[in-house]
């Protein structure tokens, strides 16, 4: 008797689950945007929008934007100002901009007008819940201004699977009080074309408030691959890869892997207490400049926990700092923290002034340096970095510069790839 009421019980809660989850699902409305839609149309899956503002005028709180496969390049521009053209500008909360199941839109914006800067989706400060997922953005151009971004984030935005790729313009830009999760996502052959534009084109930007990346990409990007200058909240980079970042044609562009912290050599904004950023599991190769760089923080930049390094051209890490928020003169660091790191090629670190016990169990650090060779390594193919994503989004799996079990790197869990 007990177990048949047990039963019953068990039914009656799956009963009450799916009548709760069919009353959700039936009050939850879904609106669909196709390249071969018109602004005309209701909406609907037979008739679906043109454009994602027309959709977003329609759409409330809690509900989908479904995004049909296929090329979306005409635009009118949503809003302007002294600066921008806003192609796409989200001001209602809470709606979800999601790929149709099986399909994988472009937004291509080659033809919006170089004017003024370009902002091809931007999220309005005050704007919170919104979701972007599942498609990819290219063509943005910057012409003569000093930069465009695929994504402008004011508000609150969180980031699945999408990539921003050949562009002339920052991939990801979180700014003002910005802030969200980019999760799974890839910046890469975004390249500023003069010099000005080329120094500002990053892959992936925090410089407003708290930022989480986690399983991104960023390689080929004419200035640094991830980038959280004049940040205000904390930013996590969480097994994020960042390589091959080396500039414009002119060889212009920050080109560091991770710039983590800092604030140039203003005196004045900043936040108090100061932002300690988190960067683990992540990886920095073939930079044109620093893999890990503290970028004269003026007080700890980061705890740096499990990352690897590769052949980056001035040093795989920079624990460069500034004396103080009021002092402007760079210091070797002091105040970082870093453990079951990697070096292997080039300047292992630089601008280190830590204590002992900050710096330990790190490849140069353990027995007073391990005599790293390539074969301790099950590969050292960069090619295998940039390959296609799992049918998930997740990053690929990957054997590059994987301990071998028989290396000492194995034996005390450093890398990135310690936890696989």
């Amino acid at each position: 008797m007990k177990k048949i009421g047990s039963l019953l019980v068990i039914g009656c809660m799956l009963a009450a689950f799916f009548m709760a989850f069919s009353v959700y699902a039936t009050s939850t409305a879904s609106y669909y945007v196709s390249p071969a839609g018109s602004d005309s149309n209701p909406g609907t899956e037979s008739k679906p929008f043109k454009s994602l503002m027309k959709a977003q005028s329609a759409a409330s709180s809690g509900e989908n934007v479904y995004i049909r496969g296929g090329v979306y390049d005409e635009f009118e521009i949503a809003k302007t100002d002294s600066t921008y053209n806003y192609v796409n500008d989200f001001i209602k909360s809470g709606i979800s901009y999601v790929a149709y199941p099986g399909e994988r839109p472009v937004f291509d914006f080659q033809n919006v007008p170089t004017n003024l800067r370009v902002a091809a989706f931007y999220v309005e400060d005050g704007v919170t819940g919104i979701t972007f997922n599942g498609f990819d953005v290219i063509g943005i151009k910057v012409g003569e201004r000093e930069q465009s971004e695929a994504f402008r984030i004011k508000g609150q935005a969180d980031i699945t699977n999408v990539a921003a790729h050949n562009n002339e313009a920052i991939g990801f830009y979180y700014t003002g009080r910005g802030t969200g999760t980019v999760l799974n996502s890839d910046a890469y052959n975004n390249i500023g074309p003069t010099d000005v534009s080329a120094k500002n084109t990053d892959g992936f930007g925090a410089h407003g408030g708290a930022v989480s990346f986690i399983n991104s990409r960023a390689w080929n990007n004419s200035d640094d691959g991830f980038d959280s200058i004049s940040s205000t909240g904390a930013v996590i980079y969480d097994h994020c890869w960042s390589f091959n970042n080396q500039g414009n044609q002119n060889g212009v562009g920050d080109q560091n892997g991770f710039k983590v912290g800092g604030y140039a050599y203003r005196t004045t904004g900043i936040p108090d207490p100061l932002p300690i950023h988190t960067v683990k599991y992540s990886l920095a190769v073939n930079n044109g400049a620093n893999g890990f760089y503290a970028n004269h923080m003026p007080g700890q930049s980061a705890n740096w926990t499990n990352n690897t390094a590769y052949n980056n051209a001035k040093s795989n890490f920079d624990m460069l700092e500034r004396v103080s928020p009021t002092d402007i003169n760079n210091i070797p660091g002091y105040r970082e923290i870093l453990h079951n790191n990697i070096a292997y090629k080039g300047t292992t670190i630089r601008n280190d002034n830590n204590s002992t016990e900050n710096v330990t169990n790190n490849s140069w650090t353990i027995d007073g340096g391990l005599q790293i060779t390539s074969e301790d390594f099950v590969s050292l193919d960069t090619s295998q970095l940039s390959a296609p994503r799992k049918s998930d989004g997740n990053l690929p799996d990957v054997t590059f510069m994987k301990p071998v079990s028989s290396s000492p790197l194995f034996k005390y869990d450093l890398g990135y790839l310690a936890d696989k």
